[in-house]
């Protein structure tokens, strides 16, 4: 059995410099589960740790939600950061299996790649549909967006959660145990308001796209039977 799908692996960065390796694994693992749940309707495998604490990953339908399904583990991996790749591809094995750790194919193997490329540019995210002006150019936003976010500082990254759960300045500060105007300072300086306005954006062509090839596909299937 062989099927093109998207692959997408996330490798710990800095992981050997993690004192608390156990505690960080449990941390993976529901990072794992909560992005599998809450964008089910994307996912073909559940996200796992695939290689020790280093990495781990899923295979996806769409790409609809792959900033949201990254920005959730980024969240909840905080203060540890994470690359990632995404590669559309074939999956010729373990594919019937359901199970990311027993799959293979030339996915995964371009996917590994990527991330060795990751490392030597320093970058976040890079990502291959076969499309490379979409590659480059989702790419190069994202890698954007999250190398801005690495340099929060705990309280921005605090503030922006909490305040991002629709509570007020003033109930951050509380929560926080600071001044509304440290909170607002923070907000102010975490440029939370142009990233929204990026992110809205992102998602925005993330869906376009995925509803353009669902579209092709539709039309290829179509011209197929008509065969």
């Amino acid at each position: 059995m062989t099927q093109k799908l998207y692959v997408i692996l996330g490798d710990v960065i800095s992981s050997r410099k993690i004192d608390d390796r156990d505690g960080f694994r449990k941390n993976v693992e529901r990072a794992c589960q909560a992005v599998t749940s809450r964008y089910s309707e994307d996912i073909y495998t559940d996200f796992k740790i695939l290689k020790g604490i280093d990495e781990f990953g899923g295979v996806l339908y769409s790409i609809t939600n792959v900033y949201n399904i990254i920005s959730t583990i980024l969240n909840l991996l905080y203060p540890e950061s994470v690359r990632f790749v995404l590669v559309l591809d074939y999956i010729d094995t373990g594919l019937e299996t359901g199970d990311v750790a027993r799959m293979d194919g030339p996915a995964f193997h371009r996917a590994a790649d990527m991330i060795n490329n990751l490392k030597k540019l320093n970058l976040k995210f890079h990502m291959s549909v076969g499309d490379e002006v979409v590659d480059s150019a989702i790419s190069g936003e994202i890698n954007l967006i999250l190398i801005i976010k690495s340099n929060w500082s705990a309280t921005q990254f605090r503030a922006v959660q909490e305040y991002e759960k629709d509570k007020s300045q003033s109930e951050v500060a509380e929560i926080l145990g600071v001044t509304q105007q440290a909170v607002s300072k923070a907000l102010t300086r975490s440029m939370w308001k142009d990233i929204r306005h990026i992110e809205g954006n992102l998602n925005y062509i993330l869906n376009s796209y995925q509803k353009r090839l669902n579209q092709r596909d539709q039309t290829y299937d179509r011209r197929f039977d008509c065969d």
